[in-house]
Order: structure tokens, then C-alpha cells, then sequence
């Protein structure tokens, strides 16, 4: 199946995979944590028994193979037997669904990605246990659903810590009181999009938000030279959200 518009096998849900007892239900592990069960397998019956309670337990097979609720979310059931590629059609279209900027918050125990201190990528799972660190993520917005928005929002964090503190050792960032001398420049790097090039510009009295200033303009054009290439992708490349 290579078109994913046609209609993709669902996945059975606990209350569906009790009302199968005695008929073939078909299993797959879809993460990592579970390698050593990528492959498919049927299993004739499962003991209705074991659930009837969706919060513990686990669900038990005649071929004495059992998997705990508590990883229940690493797995798929069908009734009908699905291909790899299907799978990981499946597999992105309910990824898709989910993932329409890159900020929305994840389901529980499901994956997310944060950012270090450093700058640096962290992937997590989110319990949602109120008041933890994953709250506070979310709350400061340093909580991503896609791994290579992460990235990109990472590299661009990066590239302003340096150029701030490059601006700051070398000649100095404006103050306060040097924006309210409306008659002094201060010094930014802009991109032009007409002549495709980076090239400095001033300012007196309008502050941009976000924007880093340089007192000193000869600062500012070593300041492209020698971050050249990552803000070249900055501007060119550098995506702020899924599109």
C-alpha cells in the first residue's frame, strides 16, 4: 500500500480486543523500548479475565505470551494482518494528526523533546504528574512534539547566545539609557531576501524584540564574517514550526 489517502486498518482499541476472545488477533511493537518483538504474530484467543480492568493487569494469551497495561501504548492490535509499509503509513498519519505545529502537548507516556540549559536536545516522556519538570517545560514553552523542530529551534538558541556575547566582548550591546538617545545608532545584522545577502543595518529610536544589537559597527561585520554560515541557514533554512 503506498497511497496513504486509502483507507488504513485500525488499530483495536482494550474494550474492542476483549470482544475478539477466540478469534486471531494480529501483534506488533512499534517503539524501540520493544525490539525484540518487531515481528508479527497471531495469537488465537486472550483470556477475557485479565481485562477487565483497563488502569492494571495486563492481557494474557493462550501462548502464555501477556503484555502489562503499562506498555500497552507501545503496541498495535489488528484484527487483519498489516504489512510493514502499512504500519508505517499508520504510524504517520497518526503522527501527522498530532503534530500540526510541533508545540501541541503530547498524549501520556508519550514522547517529547526538550531543550537543555546548553542548548542541547533531551527526549522525554510525558507523565504528566502535575506540577513536575515536564509541567514547567510546557509552561516555558521549551516542549516540542517533532524531534527536527527541536533541533532547529536548539541551533538558532545557539547562534544568539553567541552572537550576543560576541557583541558584548566586543564593543559592547546598547543599554537603557543608550536607546533613549534617540541621536545614537546601534548596529544589527539584517538579511536582504532581494539580493539574497546579510549586510548590517542601524537603528536610533525603534527596538526590534528578540533582536541583538552591537554598539560597535565594525563589531557587527566581523560578527557575519565569522557566524557567516549559521546565519546564512538562520535566514534561509531555519523553520520556527511544522508547515
Amino acid at each position: 500500500m503506498n497511497n496513504v489517502n486509502k483507507e488504513l486498518p485500525r488499530a483495536l482499541t482494550i474494550e474492542e480486543l476483549k470482544n475478539r476472545v477466540g478469534k486471531p488477533v494480529f501483534v506488533i511493537a512499534t517503539t524501540a523500548e520493544f525490539k525484540n518483538k518487531t515481528a508479527w504474530y497471531v495469537v488465537s484467543k486472550i483470556d477475557e479475565s485479565k481485562v477487565d480492568n483497563e488502569n492494571s493487569g495486563y492481557i494474557e494469551f493462550t501462548d502464555c505470551k501477556y503484555i502489562n497495561f503499562e506498555a500497552i501504548h507501545f503496541f498495535r492490535f489488528f484484527d487483519t494482518e498489516v504489512s510493514e509499509t502499512e504500519l508505517k503509513e499508520i504510524l504517520e498519519v497518526e503522527e501527522k494528526a498530532k503534530k500540526k505545529t510541533g508545540y501541541e502537548r503530547v498524549g501520556k507516556r508519550e514522547t517529547f523533546y526538550t531543550i537543555s540549559s546548553l542548548k542541547e536536545i533531551i527526549k522525554l516522556i510525558d507523565y504528566k504528574f502535575l506540577g513536575s519538570d515536564t509541567e514547567k517545560r510546557y509552561e516555558f514553552a521549551s516542549y516540542f512534539n517533532d524531534e527536527n523542530l527541536t533541533e532547529n529551534i536548539a541551533r538558532a538558541e545557539r547562534l544568539k547566545y553567541q552572537l550576543r556575547r560576541y557583541a558584548a566582548l566586543n564593543g559592547g550591546i546598547p543599554s537603557p539609557s543608550d536607546w533613549e538617545n534617540t541621536k545614537s545608532k546601534k548596529y544589527y545584522i539584517l538579511y536582504d531576501y532581494e539580493d539574497n545577502g546579510l549586510d548590517v543595518c542601524d537603528r536610533q529610536s525603534l527596538k526590534d524584540f528578540g533582536q541583538i544589537y552591537f554598539k560597535n559597527e565594525e563589531a557587527c561585520e566581523k560578527a557575519i564574517e565569522i557566524f557567516k554560515d549559521e546565519l546564512l541557514w538562520y535566514f534561509t533554512e531555519f523553520r520556527e514550526m511544522l508547515y
